[in-house]
């Protein structure tokens, strides 16, 4: 038995998009459950209803509420060789190569980029002030991950597996700035630039995404981000010394990514400059 899919990729110290995903691992032969349930934990979260073992949703028996989802363990019949198996605090894992194919043969398209770019961003360690070393590093991984995929001839999501490998990018820094991308190019959007350097008053700022031919930027804010009292007056300032220069900056919150593509898309149409012109071509295949 191996750790697998986001089993794995939480080892290797990739972000999730979920908390709590299922415990994955796989086996060279099937059983006669590929799924068990397991028993469950209050970790936060959203309220959930934890019904007693063996109860069948609809029926009356007493039930209580827990924090968190139902959790579990998905058992995956796949022949894993050797050379894609690794060790991670003593435990057998999936390879970060390997973890990436099967998140992105495996997975909802959200969970299998926010994993992929974050397992991107750790093998290719890119650094915003001097970028360029990181290239070969992402070159060489995206080389071996295909390759993978190609070798899933019998797994039902290896056209879309194969078609997000160009859009991966080691420059996500959180969950939310790889699916506020998924969301922009899924509505069409011209693929944007992750961490763009814009000089103004001697001062290197990085808008999340950015398309720097129409100076248009946008920044994900999650609460997290603004923890720090001290932060909002510095993005205030941050916001203004970028418009000073013509930039336009839209600002994109969880509660936006969870609507519609469509609204968000026209809140970037809405900044861009007269007479600009921004092609949506949507992806549907991103879903």
């Amino acid at each position: 038995m191996r750790f697998s899919h986001e089993s794995a990729a939480l080892l290797h110290g990739a972000c999730l998009y979920r908390q709590e995903p299922d415990v994955h691992t796989t086996r060279p032969t099937s059983s006669a459950r590929t799924s068990a349930r397991l028993p469950s934990m209050v970790y936060g979260g959203p309220l959930t209803r934890e019904r007693p073992q063996g109860q069948t949703p609809g029926t009356s028996q007493s039930s209580s509420l827990l924090r968190g989802r139902e959790v579990r363990h998905r058992r995956h019949t796949l022949a894993v060789p050797d050379s894609d198996v690794t060790h991670v605090y003593g435990l057998p894992v999936t390879t970060l190569p390997r973890t990436m194919a099967d998140c992105l043969l495996d997975l909802p398209c959200p969970d299998a980029l926010v994993i992929a770019d974050s397992l991107l961003r750790i093998a290719a360690r890119p650094d915003r002030f001097h970028p360029g070393p990181e290239r070969q590093r992402v070159r060489d991984l995206l080389r071996e991950v295909s390759t993978r995929i190609e070798q899933a001839s019998c797994r039902r999501r290896r056209l879309r597996a194969r078609r997000l490998l160009p859009f991966l990018s080691p420059w996500a820094e959180s969950p939310g700035e790889s699916v506020l991308r998924l969301a922009l190019l899924r509505a069409g959007a011209p693929e944007p630039v992750a961490q763009h350097p814009v000089q103004v008053r001697g001062k290197w700022y990085f808008p999340d995404l950015a398309w720097p031919a129409l100076c248009l930027g946008v920044e994900f804010d999650g609460a997290v981000k603004y923890a720090d009292p001290g932060t909002l007056y510095q993005e205030k300032l941050r916001q203004e010394h970028l418009a000073g220069t013509g930039w336009r900056l839209v600002r994109v919150s969880w509660n936006d990514l969870r609507g519609d593509d469509a609204a968000l898309t026209t809140r970037l149409l809405q900044c861009l400059p007269p007479g600009t012109a921004f092609e949506l071509t949507p992806r549907a295949w991103m879903r």
